[in-house]
């Protein structure tokens, strides 16, 4: 378990200066985040952004840091015995997150959420780490341009991100790195281009499913006549209407990417279950699930059976997430090569990296 985080912003008079940390009662020396920050600027000799690993005497270090222009780095300070590189991916999710509030502090307020979150990085599904991915909007919004245009310049990338968010200054690192490991972008050099390239090689679908497992039950009748059928109307009703929008994606991804709510959607995914055993089975307060079922009701993710005379919770839709092939992007290369929208040297290289990542 993670001892705590710490937020450091480099002063040019002052040096390493530590602005906040969490728990409050954590203890970090100026030393210690001087040489976290000396760490950083060695690196590679130009400070870049991005994470490292590392040992400060006792402590067990991983940090992230957001590069010259940003001049901040968000660390993580584990116990001796715990493997740091574990964090990186859920490191950069929550740099990103810091470093785009750094105006006003606004960041401070969601530090315990934020350190609560990426203490539990490591054990998540593949389909929350891909939720917790996308549920950034400025990734997002990177993602659909990637999906859009397949292929850009990073420089091009962060001017569009600047104008688009009206943002002083973007990490653009923090933003791709998360996009490449899991598989979805690639990064290459391409001769006569002033910037590394970003190239898309997987797409991904969010959308509602029906609960299998919850329908099921339903059809079987093991619920009685009247509890079943009104279920599977309630189920029919919502798929016959239902069209997917980027505003549900944003809801999917905020439901798979909440540890505590995602638990909750687990287990729904095999029954229904009173809000009392809901709590005991997860070990939790009844009213932290009263909360939790508040927030996947109010999104139409459950829906109320009565069993017995007993008010049960039941899963009215479930979530899927896959990532895919774009087939769809070799005929928009032939596009813009006939067009000459973009360079062809670049339009090779995304031809080739769509090959290399092809499934055979």
């Amino acid at each position: 378990m993670p001892l705590g985080m710490i937020v450091v912003r480099w002063d040019n008079r002052l040096g390493a200066v530590l602005e906040a940390k969490h728990p409050p009662q954590l203890r970090v020396t100026e030393d210690q985040i001087m040489k976290i920050y000396t760490a950083h600027a060695m690196s590679i000799g130009e400070a870049p952004a991005g994470f490292l690993s590392l040992r400060v005497g006792e402590l067990n270090v991983a940090s992230y840091y957001g590069g010259w222009d940003i001049n901040y780095y968000v660390a993580l300070l584990l116990n001796p015995d715990e493997e740091a590189d574990i964090y990186e991916d859920g490191l950069a999710e929550v740099a990103s997150h810091i470093f785009s509030k750094l105006e006003d502090d606004a960041y401070k307020e969601d530090l315990e959420m934020l350190f609560n979150k990426l203490t539990r990085f490591p054990s998540l599904t593949e389909e929350q780490k891909m939720a917790v991915v996308l549920s950034d909007p400025l990734r997002m919004s990177l993602f659909e341009r990637m999906t859009e245009e397949g292929s850009s310049t990073l420089s091009d990338l962060e001017v569009w991100l600047k104008h688009k968010f009206e943002l002083k200054s973007v990490e653009l690192h923090s933003l791709l790195t998360p996009l490449v490991k899991n598989g979805l972008i690639t990064l290459r050099w391409v001769e006569g281009l002033p910037s590394q390239c970003a190239f898309l090689v997987r797409d991904v679908f969010i959308a509602r499913v029906p609960a299998r497992a919850i329908v099921k039950k339903a059809q079987s009748g093991e619920w009685g006549a009247e509890a079943s059928s009104d279920y599977l109307d309630e189920v029919k009703d919502f798929f016959r209407n239902y069209a997917v929008s980027p505003e549900d994606v944003e809801n999917i991804t905020k439901i798979l990417a909440d540890p505590d709510v995602y638990d909750v959607l687990v287990l729904l995914r095999e029954d229904v279950y009173t809000i009392d055993k809901l709590a005991e089975r997860l070990e939790k307060k009844k009213s932290d699930i009263t909360h939790i079922v508040k927030q996947l009701k109010d999104l139409d993710f459950v829906t109320e059976v009565t069993i017995n005379g007993e008010k049960h919770v039941a899963l009215k839709t479930d979530a899927k997430v896959i990532t895919f092939f774009p087939e769809y992007m070799v005929d928009q290369i032939a596009l813009q090569y006939n067009d000459q929208i973009k360079p062809p040297r670049m339009l090779l290289w995304h031809l080739k990296a769509l090959r290399d990542s092809y499934f055979m």
